[in-house]
């Protein structure tokens, strides 16, 4: 019986996903909600984690770049792009992807490729090579680059996963980018070297040619661009800057140190220390009348706020001669004899003991501390405690940043470069950012279901062939993300069975270099033909020489998107350990 709930189970997982493909665009998303009612409410499972972080990720991010584009900010970039392209057309298999690459890169999402697909197009017509050939590339680098990109949810993820484990967030940013720039310019040299090239010698090319489907070429295009393109693209790049900047000042290989520095440029301030043994002496009181408890509140506080008062009093005196600590010392001693003076019961009795020992520690360590205090108190020692507040603990953590800096920077924009709100809505990235938000949610919250339903079974089985045969993690990755849509909920629905199943922790991370080093294989969204970017390719190649053959995986990305992935994860099984 169990096995054939398992069978139906999958059944649904996979026939939900390729009704969705089979519907196209937003219905993917849509389908995995409906496959998400069919496991809960009929074959008995527990609905999984939705994957919010993510959503909310890519919606910020969108969010800015729709503002930019709206700028003119994209044309911009376009135009730059194509500068680039027309001006060294022989290269066009290795300068497209490194274009779509960095679009991807520093904006946080693949759509930026859509722009220039048509520009990849023109020039390969113009150099007789086979559009399908530097398209190809351009599309799964600009797939593959999210898992560098330091504002893609994926990767926000994955270094929040990684950094208690050692892993340090300027690191993996680091081996990301050289491993997976590196694999789509080595896949770029495969594909110009033993892949047909001569778009004349194309049987579907020449038969368009006569049918009179192809349009000549017509050089560069002129785009007038609005008077603020330029500074939205400014905007945009500095508060991805910024963003980068911050999760790295919050990283622990900079956060650690930093903190050690400031701390040694802060003295002990005797009135916070008094105000923190306050409030964790107050928070112990077990009074359940309110009343009774705020006058038990008022006893307690007292001694300590007239002993606070009496040392804030004696800073100058403190200050001229810091071995003179008699008068601080009986005022230490008062406070306590009030403090005895208290009725002990049930509900008072644990903040009476807090509040005598902490007492007593601080008195017995003032002819250590008020010395200290008289040498370092002044402006570096408040700047010093200003930064400390600001990382111990971290106030905004790395997701929330970058939300709150995207969304800043829209808001930038839309004020510096005068966009109309009420067009956002309009944009093509907008839209094609809401697709992809509907997508994970009702994607990677159907494969969550699921993955959560047997995650027991998933991880030991995870432990077995991952720990005889790491590089078969990556694969994993591969044929998950080919299903989730999404390197981010791919990562989230399968790292944590896998760190669970090796037993890695903080204390135990020898392997998780396996993590680091498999990372890019989330990037298989190419395998099948129903991702926008793929799709938008095949449209506009009027060639046709980048098509979908008649057996669906058939089609013109498989063979450079296995090669790009195989590529990014044998070099990152090279350097990963090398760290």
């Amino acid at each position: 019986m169990e096995m054939l709930v398992l069978i139906l189970q999958v059944a649904v997982l996979l026939g939900a996903i390729f009704i969705g493909i089979r519907l196209g665009g937003m219905a993917i998303g849509y389908a995995g909600g409906f496959g998400v009612v069919v496991l809960c409410l009929f074959l008995g499972m527990k609905p999984g984690a939705i994957p919010w972080d993510v959503i909310l990720i890519i919606m910020s991010v969108i969010a800015a770049i729709a503002a930019m584009q709206l700028a003119g900010g994209l044309d911009y970039m376009v135009q730059v792009a194509e500068k680039i392209l027309r001006k060294n057309p022989k290269y066009i298999n290795y300068l497209a992807p490194t274009v779509t690459y960095f679009l991807t890169f520093l904006a946080g999402t693949g759509h930026t490729a859509f722009s220039m697909i048509p520009v990849i197009v023109e020039v390969a017509k113009e150099q007789n090579i086979k559009p399908s050939a530097p398209l190809s590339i351009a599309v799964v680098s600009s797939q593959i680059a999210i898992t560098a990109s330091p504002v893609s949810a994926a990767v926000v993820y994955m270094t929040g996963v990684l950094e208690p484990l050692g892993w340090s967030y300027p690191t993996l940013l680091l081996v990301w980018l050289i491993t997976t720039f590196s694999a789509c310019m080595l896949t770029a040299f495969v594909v110009s070297k033993f892949f047909p090239l001569d778009l004349s010698k194309d049987p579907v090319y020449q038969e368009r040619l006569k049918a009179g489907l192809v349009k000549p070429t017509s050089g560069a295009a002129h785009i007038e661009l609005r008077k603020g393109a330029k500074l939205s693209v400014g905007i945009f790049l500095a508060g991805v800057l910024c963003v980068v900047i911050y999760a790295t000042s919050i990283s622990d290989v900079v956060r650690k140190p930093m903190l050690d520095f400031v701390s040694k440029n802060i003295p002990v301030y005797v009135n916070k220390e008094l105000d923190s043994i306050k409030n964790e002496a107050t928070s112990l009181l077990a009074f359940k009348d309110s009343g009774q408890l705020k006058l038990e509140k008022q006893n307690l506080v007292a001694p300590l706020e007239s002993l606070k008062k009496a040392y804030v009093d004696s800073i100058p005196a403190i200050k001229a001669n810091p071995s003179d600590t008699q008068n601080l010392q009986n005022a230490f001693v008062t406070a306590k004899d009030e403090i005895a003076a208290i009725t002990k019961n049930e509900q008072n009795e644990k903040a009476l003991e807090l509040i005598e020992s902490k007492l007593d520690s601080l008195k017995n360590e003032l002819n250590t501390i008020l010395p200290d205090f008289a040498q370092k108190d002044g402006m570096l020692a408040n700047l010093s405690a200003i930064v400390k507040s600001y990382i111990d603990p971290v106030r905004l953590p790395r997701d929330g940043a970058i939300m709150s800096f995207m969304l800043m920077i829209a808001t930038l924009i839309v004020i510096f470069c005068k966009v109309e709100t009420g067009k956002l809505l309009d944009a093509s990235t907008f839209k094609a950012g809401m697709t992809a938000c509907v997508c994970v949610l009702g994607v990677a919250w159907l494969g969550n279901t699921f993955v959560d339903g047997y995650r027991a079974e998933i991880g030991d089985l995870a432990g077995k062939l991952v720990g005889d045969y790491p590089a078969l993690l990556a694969v994993a990755l591969f044929f998950a993300s080919m299903l989730l849509y999404s390197q981010a909920a791919t990562a989230k629905a399968i790292m944590p069975v896998v760190i669970a199943a090796l037993g890695i922790t903080a204390t135990n991370a020898d392997s998780a270099y396996i993590l680091v080093a498999s990372f890019a294989a989330v990037s298989a969204l190419f395998v099948l033909p129903t991702y926008p970017t793929l799709l938008g390719a095949v449209q506009m190649d009027d060639t046709g020489s980048t098509r979908i053959g008649k057996f669906v995986f058939n089609h013109s990305f498989i063979l450079p998107g296995i090669i790009a992935i195989v590529f990014a994860v044998a070099l990152g099984f090279a350097i990963a350990p090398l760290f």
